[in-house]
């Protein structure tokens, strides 16, 4: 056997070289028929590497084979080479060298895949708590340069008139929105949202004062609302009673990299949020906001008319009072 394949047998074996020399001495001294006391392994070993262990090692080395099965002792000292248990040695070894190629031929196949992944895991969480004022110049900056974003709202804001957006101070943020969506074409929006009435509602009569002129603002927001929609096709607007996940926006450059999360007071309005930058975390929030987004009711067609429909009849039994 050559110097390699001895090399690369005792490494499948985990045994060290010397150990497999002792193996081989012992399976020799048997073919010939001799006895395999300590003395003729000895001896053996001696003729087939030019130097004989010594004694106490070799002791040593023969009771490690025989803790791990490889060798048997019988009486007055004989030794046996164990080759059923050598066998399953190496065909559980075998297992573990196609388990190995199986990985490495997964990786070699998506040799990117792999790389991002071991990327994402190295990549520590960033934490950063912002004001209104931060969070909405912050989402304005994340969309600057995104292809995509994600949002959980009460109601798409995305529908607010000019005054309105700038009464409740998020216009930097609508603007860039508007301009980047409807005018360029270039983003393409997701909401999921409950379609809460009370929420535009209440911006607007914070913003004007007037219960009435909040009334009117509603209807202007539902029917530009339904305009939008049906003019855009990167605009996708779902509606779901009560979505599961978290309240999160999430921006997206090929894959998400950070995500939001709103901070709200007791009155479920918008105060300012959480930003963090993780994108291994910022690709389990998409999934979890994808699980609910594929199950709401996307708002186009002869179905989203019929929801709109509702919700200005929601409008009118809630705040229809508000006309006179």
């Amino acid at each position: 056997m050559k110097c390699d394949e001895l090399k690369k047998m005792a490494v499948w074996l985990d045994i060290t070289e010397q150990q497999f020399g002792i193996l081989l001495s012992i399976y020799k001294i048997e073919a010939i028929r001799e006895r395999t006391t300590p003395k003729n392994i000895e001896k053996e070993y001696m003729k087939a590497y030019g130097k004989a262990p010594q004694r106490s090692n070799l002791f040593r080395q023969i009771r490690q084979l025989i803790s791990k099965n490889m060798i048997t002792k019988g009486g007055q000292g004989i030794y046996s080479v164990n080759f059923d248990a050598i066998y399953s040695i190496l065909q559980s070894r075998k297992e573990g060298f196609i388990e190995e190629l199986n990985e490495f031929n997964r990786v070699s196949e998506q040799l990117k895949q792999y790389f991002k992944k071991a990327v994402l895991q190295t990549t520590k969480p960033k934490v950063s708590y912002l004001n209104y004022d931060e969070f909405y110049n912050t989402l304005a900056k994340s969309l600057r340069t995104a292809d995509k974003f994600y949002k959980i709202s009460n109601f798409p804001t995305i529908a607010y008139t000019y005054p309105l957006t700038t009464g409740i101070g998020i216009s930097n943020y609508t603007d860039l929105v508007w301009e980047r969506c409807f005018k360029r074409g270039e983003l393409h929006a997701c909401y999921l949202t409950t379609l809460n009435i009370d929420f535009p509602f209440n911006h607007a009569f914070r913003t004007y004062g007037d219960p009435k002129k909040a009334y009117r603002e509603c209807k202007i927001i539902i029917d530009q609302l339904w305009n939008q929609i049906e003019t855009h096709n990167n605009l996708d607007i779902r509606y779901l009673k009560e979505p599961q996940g978290m309240d999160v926006f999430i921006p997206e450059r090929y894959e998400p990299r950070e995500f939001f999360l709103y901070t709200r007071d007791e009155h479920r309005n918008i105060i300012g949020g959480i930003e963090i930058r993780s994108p291994e975390t910022a690709i389990s929030a998409k999934h979890m906001f994808m699980r609910d987004f594929e199950y709401a009711k996307q708002i186009r067609g002869h179905e989203g008319e019929k929801i709109i429909e509702n919700l200005k009849k929601k409008l009118e039994e809630k705040y229809s009072l508000c006309k006179f």
